[in-house]
């Protein structure tokens, strides 16, 4: 027989006392999503930039427009939420497609001519010649990150973005709504919501497709200069 402490409770007589594990599975409504007062006016975004990670998905929505332009909201999703963004998106841009025809293409602006007299004169058919400095013409450098960045304003608050799971997308004739939800007990609350013009979402399309695409195995890009 065991030798037992009565000084000792034995733990084994308090089971049905124990805390038991608690599970249970959360269904939400996105439709009943609750929208807190600071989220509900929106926020108007006219260019959007997305950065990937391992983990995660940016997606910060600027706005360019007067002497600075800013970021207005960071929104963060899981990989495989963008990925069921992208999809729901194309699908809701051939919904409006369908039914008010071709999104029309964002206007470019109209060339200027240049003075002629900053022009400096050259031979027909010749290329540009660089003045000053050492050496010949300079390649163009490539645009780096820290670039498109340094000349916008982004709020210290925003740096940790706003967390969502879910996406929900509403579009009339002229501008697309998304609500980013974040589905979590006891409530799902819209964390973040964007007001793009109709022109703009074809480009966001496109490249959050690009940017969702896996990058290239080694070995598979040929190299070789003919």
């Amino acid at each position: 027989m065991d030798d037992v402490n009565p000084d000792i409770p034995d733990p084994r007589d308090d089971d049905d006392e124990l805390p038991q594990p608690v599970q249970g599975q959360v269904r939400h409504q996105s439709r009943s999503a609750r929208v807190p007062e600071q989220v509900g006016a929106g926020v108007f975004s006219n260019g959007v930039m997305i950065l990937t990670g391992q983990y995660e998905c940016l997606l910060d929505f600027v706005l360019r427009m007067g002497e600075v332009q800013r970021v207005v909201t960071r929104v963060v999703l899981p990989p495989v939420v963008a990925r069921q963004f992208e999809r729901a998106l194309r699908d809701n841009l051939h919904n409006y497609e369908t039914r008010f025809g071709t999104v029309p293409r964002m206007p470019r602006p109209v060339p200027q001519p240049a003075d002629d007299e900053d022009e400096v004169p050259r031979e027909p058919g010749s290329a540009p010649v660089q003045i000053g400095g050492t050496g010949g013409p300079q390649p163009p450098r490539a645009t780096q990150i820290d670039d498109i960045y340094h000349d916008l304003r982004f709020p210290e608050d925003l740096y940790s973005g706003r967390y969502a799971n879910a996406v929900l997308i509403r579009h009339s004739g002229t501008e697309f709504c998304f609500d980013f939800l974040c589905n979590a007990y006891p409530k799902s609350v819209v964390s973040a919501r964007v007001f793009l013009a109709a022109p703009h979402v074809p480009p966001f399309l496109e490249s959050l497709t690009r940017s969702l695409q896996p990058p290239e195995p080694p070995g598979t890009l040929d190299d070789t200069i003919a």
